[in-house]
């Protein structure tokens, strides 16, 4: 028995994107997706660039060692290529591209990670997160400074801290590699999925048995949320098979699907566009950048965690202050109540004998706001029926003076007969 892998892929621009600066690639065997570095020049450029380059390194690799070194060189070399890139074309300085490269060999998944692009794996039922997401927030989770909710809407939560493209950085990766099994689905998607859809809802929609109607729902959902960024996905089901399925035809998405040349201009630095309806300067409209870079070894980044951490001290402080200020309120206001009920008191019984108590008969929580003040010799029991139906409904009296002159009616009434 074989294992084959059957897609979907789908990649929208969104409805606030002027162009698609995500990319992708649904092969055989390699499945690539890669989100330019938004609000740059060239987001687009630099993820078709890397995703075109990276799809040149499908093949039928014969061990998991040998395909993730050949995904991880393809990878190297696409970041040395937009570095070069940038090096003649100076008005593409700053950008870059997320990429996320899953190669299959075998019964085993291999995976290649930088940026914020996410893998996912659905098995049994169960959704797992395989990559993890470099960037400022996700730093500040893993050094429990912040909570996932948290990052959702941290100010900083477009800050990533590792790309391909124009850094002085050597690019790190990460690397995973696992066993996989017929029934797995896995899940390849850009920020503009998860960014703004709730994972549960990508879980329900990824549990839909069509594969393509799973895609193209997971696309309607991140409308359905505005659908401020780019969005691309690739699902992919893994099928076990008698033998080797037929090769199915090679899927590319977003600005992967167009041509990159480079047309030879008048200035020194010629000019470089994307043949496609939508022409690539319209990105430089887009001055409100989704994404930007700072290297984990920037100085600034370090000072913006010290910047936070000083500003949650501040915060723990005032929260502390805060609550031990709530807690006096209300251990005051407590106190104040029950020196106010200390003012009443009223007639009941107490083992069997008519009594006088200090405070209310109800009670809060468990804790009371009465104590017996005097025991009387009379029994309860002695007393006109009406009355001892008056004190199971309890006699209560403003002050002590008031309680001893209801205790006295009482008693008099027993000796009166």
């Amino acid at each position: 028995m074989a294992l084959s892998f059957i897609s979907a892929a789908k990649s929208d621009k969104g409805k606030v994107r002027a162009s698609n600066q995500d990319s992708g690639y649904a092969g055989v065997n390699l499945f690539v997706v890669a989100d330019g570095m938004g609000g740059h020049a060239g987001g687009d450029i630099a993820s078709a660039l890397a995703t075109q380059h990276v799809a040149q390194f499908e093949d039928a690799y014969a061990d998991s060692e040998t395909a993730t070194a050949a995904i991880l060189r393809g990878m190297k070399e696409a970041n040395q290529k937009l570095i070069d890139t940038v090096n003649k074309y100076r008005y593409l300085a700053g950008m870059g591209t997320t990429m996320d490269s899953l190669v299959f060999t075998g019964n085993m998944a291999n995976v290649v990670h930088i940026g914020d692009s996410r893998v996912y794996l659905l098995r049994d039922g169960i959704l797992k997160q395989v990559t993890k997401d470099h960037t400022f927030v996700q730093k500040l989770i893993d050094t429990g400074r912040i909570t996932e909710e948290e990052a959702l809407y941290h100010p900083r939560r477009n800050v990533l801290l590792r790309v391909l493209g124009d850094s002085s950085d050597e690019p790190e990766f990460d690397v995973h590699q696992f066993e996989i099994q017929a029934g797995d689905r896995f899940l390849l998607c850009s920020d503009g999925l998860y960014g703004y859809v709730p994972q549960t809802i990508i879980y329900e929609n990824m549990r839909v048995a069509d594969l393509e109607e799973a895609s193209d729902l997971l696309v309607a959902e991140t409308r359905e949320y505005g659908a401020p960024d780019n969005v691309t996905v690739i699902l992919i089901d893994v099928e076990e098979t008698e033998e080797l399925a037929p090769t199915h035809s090679i899927t590319w998405l977003g600005s992967a699907a167009n041509q990159v040349a480079i047309k030879e201009g008048k200035g020194p630095d010629g000019l470089l566009e994307i043949f496609s309806p939508i022409r690539w300067y319209e990105s430089l409209r887009e001055r409100l950048s989704r994404e930007e870079y700072r290297s984990e070894k920037d100085p600034l980044l370090n000072k913006a965690i010290a910047e936070f951490d000083g500003k949650i001290r501040r915060f723990k402080i005032r929260g502390f202050v805060l609550a031990f200020l709530i807690s006096g309120l209300v251990i005051g206001g407590l106190a104040g109540v029950y020196s106010y009920t200390q003012t009443r008191y009223y007639i009941g019984v107490e083992n069997g004998k008519v009594a006088i108590y200090q405070g209310i008969k109800e009670s809060f929580g468990g804790f009371g706001f009465s104590h017996l003040y005097e025991k009387s010799a009379v029994s309860a029991t002695n007393l006109p029926a009406f009355q001892q139906e008056l004190l199971s409904r309890t006699i209560s009296a403003d002050n002590l003076t008031e309680a001893k002159r209801k205790l006295a009616e009482i008693l008099k009434s027993t000796t009166n007969g």
